[in-house]
């Protein structure tokens, strides 16, 4: 049998043992302890950022090619912002109309068009009515067919612009100074002036249906003619035009209106000389050259739109292949960049920055074992630059730690 022994009997003269009295509650300073690190945790975890943001590491440690892209991406936002307000505020100083087959003309009122820029898109079978009340800042008719239009408002610019429409009439009963059509080849654009001191000059390109109607005159003057070649037409002393070839330096100002003999009658314009190399390779230098300005200025959308112009005008300038390829890689296209770094080398295989741009869109491809010979061959052509070597030793650590990629 098992004994049972038993203590000596409590005595009420002393205190009873603590355990008696109170449990210590070890889960509750498990949870107290708990929290309190977690607090710790959380304000080392905060010094940390702040440190991080003073020293510039809140994105991880990074070096100054790292640096630079980030500042440049800022700055890329901070343009891009003020393009968008630029065009939202465009936008709001326009009105586009579009109608088609209106039994009736169309009245355009001041409540909506008025102080505005107005575009008539994409119209057919239509007249529109401009009454003398209205103001405009500008008119635009693109892509309208057999469009009558009244012009009988103001326009504050006294400019009026017509592309690749036909079949349109403007009767002109105010001042319009300069007009503008372009594109207009699959059937006749005719002005008609109601007033003798209304008429204005015109510059056109690949028109041939161009024609004029002047105040007293039964038979319009026909001046337009195809192709690719802008050309300026002013009325003469003889009731006709006088028309000459545009020719445009620096900022695509024109340099020749004024200054010299027009290149043929009003009817029947003597064909100009294409532009020769020389000249097509000096516009295509002015391209280059405002390109380098949008770049500087962080633009590298608009700098690329300036490079492809220079590029039209002169397919065998390599600097703007070379120039293109560096937009196209500050603005996240590797693809586009390598075809044309590697169009600045075929045209110039002794250009180095053609090589190291090359390289550095394959780099950017991850394909690494071509960017590295690119790279040597851009440091045969320049070897001082201190940009290069680093290059290579970058490509040669990817090419270990990620392989080289697409050799092809």
């Amino acid at each position: 049998s098992r004994r049972v022994v038993s203590g000596p009997p409590p005595r009420p003269d002393l205190p009873a043992p603590r355990s008696l009295l109170a449990m210590t509650n070890y889960g509750a300073w498990d949870k107290k302890a708990e929290a309190l690190c977690k607090e710790a945790d959380e304000d080392d975890e905060q010094e940390k950022q702040k440190n991080d943001e003073a020293l510039g590491l809140q994105d991880g440690p990074q070096g100054p090619p790292t640096q630079n892209a980030m500042k440049q991406r800022e700055e890329m936002g901070v343009h891009s912002d003020k393009r968008a307000d630029f065009i939202a505020k465009q936008e709001a100083k326009e009105v586009v109309l579009e109608h088609s087959a209106a039994a009736e003309p169309i009245i355009v009122s001041a409540t909506e068009c008025g102080d505005k820029a107005v575009r008539l898109r994409g119209s057919v079978d239509v007249t529109y009515q401009f009454p003398k009340d209205l103001s405009l800042i500008k008119l635009y008719v693109e892509k309208c067919k057999n469009v009558k239009i009244q012009l009988g408002c103001f326009i504050k610019t006294s400019f009026v612009e017509i592309n690749h429409s036909s079949d349109v009439e403007v009767r002109i009963d105010n001042i319009v100074s300069t007009l503008q059509c372009d594109e207009c080849s699959e059937g006749p654009v005719r002005i008609i002036f109601l007033e003798p001191e209304g008429v204005g000059t015109f510059f056109h390109q690949n028109c041939p249906s161009l024609e004029v109607l002047l105040p007293g005159q039964a038979e319009p003057v026909r001046f337009g003619r195809a192709g690719e070649q802008q050309l300026c037409s002013r009325p003469d002393s003889n009731s006709g035009f006088s028309t000459e070839a545009v020719v445009r330096g620096e900022k695509d100002f024109p340099v020749n209106l004024g200054s010299s003999k027009p290149t043929g009658s009003a009817t029947e314009p003597e064909a100009e000389k294409p532009p020769t190399s020389e000249e097509r390779r000096a516009q295509a230098e002015v391209k280059r050259a405002e390109g380098n300005e949008a770049f500087r200025a962080s633009d590298f959308l608009q700098a690329a739109v300036y490079y492809t112009e220079a590029i039209g005008y002169c397919e065998d300038l390599h600097l703007a292949w070379a120039n293109r390829a560096q937009c196209f890689l500050k603005t996240g296209q590797p693809e586009k960049a390598l075809e044309d770094a590697t169009r600045c080398t075929e045209l110039a295989p002794d250009y180095a920055k053609g090589w190291f741009r090359k390289g550095m869109a394959l780099h950017a491809l991850e394909r690494y074992g071509k960017a590295i010979p690119a790279f040597c061959e851009a440091e045969k052509l320049d070897p001082k630059n201190p940009q290069i070597p680093d290059a290579i030793k970058m490509a040669q650590l990817k090419c270990r730690t990620k392989g080289p990629g697409d050799m092809s």
